[in-house]
């Protein structure tokens, strides 16, 4: 069972609701999306546009991996369940049509130290959550006491030099 969240930007994420939709038909997995401002309404999964904080727990704890935009509080929320995770960060440059951070620097770091997928590419989905269900394992232990404090602080302070 997989969970997607593309979190509550005023635009939604309709590039990961679609393509985590399709990955999920065409793998046959169930599933579980929490939309928020999409304009797509997935196909497969079930859905809902925001949940509360209980049912998130809830959703986070009972699936086997997570696939999510590039946000601070979803990743988190996920390393904290001990999920796989397959991040699809939001790109661009912040500008009027586009007003959403770029999340790749963040998703890369967390890559990098963590070993969270990124999923850069919406055609890829399917191929990388095919990739992450079959070598993953179902629980991660991300040490998370360790020092992701200090990475999130140098990333909201302004780069990746923690990399």
């Amino acid at each position: 069972m997989i969970f997607v969240s593309v979190g509550t930007f005023v635009k939604g994420f309709d590039d990961l609701v679609c393509a985590a939709d399709e990955a999920a038909a065409s793998l046959q997995l169930e599933g579980f999306a929490q939309i928020g401002h999409s304009d797509s309404v997935p196909k497969h999964l079930h859905w809902k546009r925001f949940l509360d904080g209980r049912e998130m727990q809830q959703r986070l704890q009972s699936c086997s991996v997570v696939v999510c935009h590039g946000g601070v509080g979803i990743i988190g929320d996920a390393m904290r369940a001990g999920r796989p995770i397959l991040a699809m960060p939001r790109q661009g440059m912040t500008s009027a049509t586009n007003p959403a951070n770029d999340q790749r620097q963040f998703v890369e770091m967390m890559s990098y130290r963590y070993g969270i997928h990124q999923c850069l590419d919406v055609t890829q989905m399917t191929r990388d959550l095919r990739d992450l269900l079959a070598f993953a394992p179902t629980q991660i232990d991300y040490r998370l006491e360790t020092d992701i404090p200090q990475i999130l602080a140098g990333f909201l302070r302004g780069g990746c030099s923690e990399l």
